[in-house]
């Protein structure tokens, strides 16, 4: 469906419905697509799930040049499909969880999900050395705002590495071209997030064995805004696909049903 102009999955429940929607937000090169155990697993337990295709991804709103979008139009998607649904909770993963964190920080969601989240300004985001050597090996796509693709390797090294070997190639073509312009927004410039602002509750999510958003800087992120952290072994950068995502999912379920009222 479309909302504000953007291509967003919805799902409604089967179960009793609960008052609250869920807004969820993807990260780099990705679509609604990696939120679809999220989606029928959160209608199952009574919510209605909005997955947003952000612009320039999966059929969304119609970029010039991908390479140039700033991570503000992003958050200007994210913000004007909130107002839309009305009130929703934001579970976002990586980059989409940095735009949860901004969401947090400009409204006054009643729950905020930050999975495997980017980090804002005040915080080192270049802190593993696969992703310091990826970085430098797209230097000049952060620098020119050209898209960016990961290559197969990269893929696996950053973001497939606890995803079963038969279905990476699967998600491999699933991802899109992203923003260099984006990139160099979040990890270069910083996207600056005021801390004081957030009120609502907030949990963040780590994997052990994340090589791209590591536990130890996850951590420093729960601890900018007081939040609930929790760290999951056997777990890397895509939670919401790897084997055992339904464990992080039912306890995500658990805190909203006590956090948010």
């Amino acid at each position: 469906m479309e909302i504000a102009g953007l291509e967003v999955e919805r799902v409604t429940s089967g179960a009793p419905a609960r008052a609250r929607p869920i807004l969820f937000l993807h990260g780099m090169w990705g679509g609604s697509w990696m939120w679809d155990h999220y989606l029928s697993f959160f209608a199952g337990r009574g919510y209605t799930g909005y997955a947003l295709n952000l612009r320039g991804h999966h059929g969304s709103k119609p970029v010039d040049d991908i390479g140039r979008v700033p991570f503000a139009d992003y958050l200007a998607d994210a913000r004007a499909v909130a107002a839309s649904i009305g009130d929703p909770i934001i579970v976002g993963h990586s980059m989409g969880g940095l735009l949860a964190q901004k969401l947090a920080e400009l409204g006054d969601p009643p729950a905020v999900v930050a999975l495997t989240p980017a980090a804002p300004r005040g915080i080192f985001p270049l802190c593993t050395l696969e992703l310091l050597r990826v970085s430098l090996v797209h230097l000049h796509e952060f620098l020119l705002g050209r898209p960016i693709h990961p290559t197969p390797a990269e893929a696996d090294a950053l973001l497939f590495g606890r995803i079963p070997v038969a279905e990476r190639r699967t998600a491999f073509e699933r991802l899109v071209p992203e923003s260099g312009r984006m990139a160099f927004d979040v990890a270069v410039a910083g996207v600056p997030v005021d801390a004081a602002r957030v009120r609502c509750p907030m949990l963040v999510v780590a994997g052990r064995e994340d090589r791209i958003t590591p536990a130890r800087m996850v951590r420093k992120i729960a601890q900018k805004y007081r939040a609930e952290l929790r760290v999951y072994d056997g777990h890397a950068h895509m939670v919401l696909l790897e084997p055992g995502w339904e464990l992080i999912a039912g306890e995500v379920a658990s805190w909203l049903d006590k956090e948010v009222r």
